[in-house]
């Protein structure tokens, strides 16, 4: 059983996004496909990922084209890395594929490039939404249009070591905790393990997003709508570095030292390596290490406790099936998309491979044959997905990662980190912060 694909997957996009940016590269062989546009008579279609979710989407793919004889499919997959390189190669050359998993964070780019095509006039025909609520067809949707399916629910969790916190007798916190919760467990974390061990990592250079769902509950998006700057102000920041400031100084989370190390290297994560009970990082969730073991559980992102907070959590796509503009099969490749959103046979062998399930018919499918922590990763997907759903004072859903978004979260982590090594004050290091960040996003 295959674990869900984390909204870490998001953040090793900085290659992705720099590659979308120059429709170019290097061409090499996709490991386990079938190569480059090999054959004109079939559709082509490419994905990155593990062995168990290439196992999955083959096995799919097969009773697929057994109920649609006439469709004859290529398989072209991979990892990750140089997935957007070879991707660029190919449409830059002629031989983009017909069909293509996409990731949210370089949806747009690749929209307003022409890479891929608008599918609006096969919804409600072709194309099968039903059940797919607006905020997470909203991750697919560039300047009013619908450019990729969402496979899952992507959201922003915690991942907790439970058995850590029984351990140190202690409990797992309610869903609806706030940022003060989150300190309070995580100084007794600290105090009942005889200081060997943090409550949770230092989430004050964004980890997973942590600061734009505090933003979002000042009623403040990360990105303006154009994306053209940055849509939250110097005091929200202040505020957000203080608490973190806060946090290590009464040894809730980590020293710099810890949180500089794990930095893109998920095997130095403070809960991977025993020095942390709390992460913002699910993508641990399966990792192994010193966690292989332990009993997890996921959690929103802490609450808002101030008056007028709003809901900051979202919900954004885990990854897209999207059409190339280029192609000649883009009906065909509706078909493919509708065939993973809606067929029962698909849910079922699909699992959690591309994400949290979309919709409530594809999770209640899929949750019988689910393990233990799978069914609570999914269960707290659902939970804040349907809050957010609920939420009269949730703002819209963020928009696709601007140009440069990638070089402004790692500013986020290093500003942040600058303040913890003392190299910086806080009042310095928000005025270069904005500074650079205004650089980046009018260059």
């Amino acid at each position: 059983m295959g674990h869900q694909i984390s909204r870490r997957t998001l953040f090793r996009t900085a290659s992705g996004v720099a590659a979308a940016t120059a429709l170019g590269g290097t061409l090499s062989a996709c490991g386990g496909g079938t190569g480059a546009g090999t054959s004109s008579d079939k559709l082509t279609m490419t994905w990155w990922g593990s062995d168990d979710r290439h196992k999955a989407y083959k096995k799919a793919l097969k009773y697929f084209q057994e109920k649609n004889p006439k469709i004859k499919i290529e398989e072209r997959y991979s990892g990750y890395d140089g997935f957007f390189d070879r991707f660029n190669t190919n449409v830059a050359g002629g031989s983009a594929p017909d069909l293509t998993q996409m990731d949210t964070a370089l949806v747009a780019q690749y929209a307003r490039k022409g890479v891929i095509a608008p599918i609006d006039e096969y919804v409600g025909k072709s194309l099968d939404l039903t059940g797919f609520s607006k905020t997470l067809l909203a991750a697919g949707t560039v300047d009013g249009k619908l450019y990729g399916v969402p496979s899952g629910i992507g959201v922003n969790q915690l991942t907790i070591n439970v058995s850590g916190l029984e351990k140190l007798g202690l409990e797992l916190p309610d869903r609806e905790w706030t940022w003060a919760d989150l300190k309070k467990i995580a100084v007794e974390v600290n105090k009942k393990s005889g200081g060997k061990m943090f409550g949770v990592d230092d989430g004050g250079g964004g980890t997973l997003q942590a600061f734009e769902v505090f933003a979002r509950e000042k009623g403040q998006p990360f990105f303006s709508s154009d994306g053209k700057k940055l849509g939250f102000t110097a005091d929200t920041l202040q505020e957000w570095w203080e608490y973190w400031v806060g946090m290590r100084k009464d040894k809730a989370c980590p020293g710099p030292e810890i949180t500089s190390a794990a930095h893109n290297n998920l095997t130095k994560n403070g809960l991977v390596i025993g020095k942390t009970l709390i992460t913002f990082d699910i993508g641990v969730y399966g990792a192994g290490g010193s966690i292989t073991e332990a009993k997890l559980d996921f959690l929103p992102s802490p609450q808002g406790d101030w008056s007028g907070a709003r809901e900051g959590n979202f919900v954004n796509g885990g990854v897209l099936l999207s059409a190339t503009k280029a192609s000649k099969r883009i009906e065909d490749s509706v078909k493919i998309m509708n065939f993973f959103a809606q067929d029962k046979m698909a849910i079922e062998t699909m699992q959690l491979q591309r994400g949290i399930p979309p919709t409530e018919k594809a999770r209640s499918i899929v949750a019988p044959d689910l393990s233990d922590i799978d069914k609570r990763n999914m269960e707290a997907a659902d939970y804040i997905s349907k809050r957010v759903a609920k939420a009269s004072n949730a703002l819209p859903a963020p928009v696709p990662p601007p140009k440069g978004a990638d070089q402004i979260w790692d500013l986020l982590f290093q500003s942040n980190l600058a303040v913890a090594f003392g190299k910086k004050s806080i009042k310095a290091q928000i005025g270069e912060f904005f500074d650079q960040a205004e650089g980046i996003l009018g260059g």
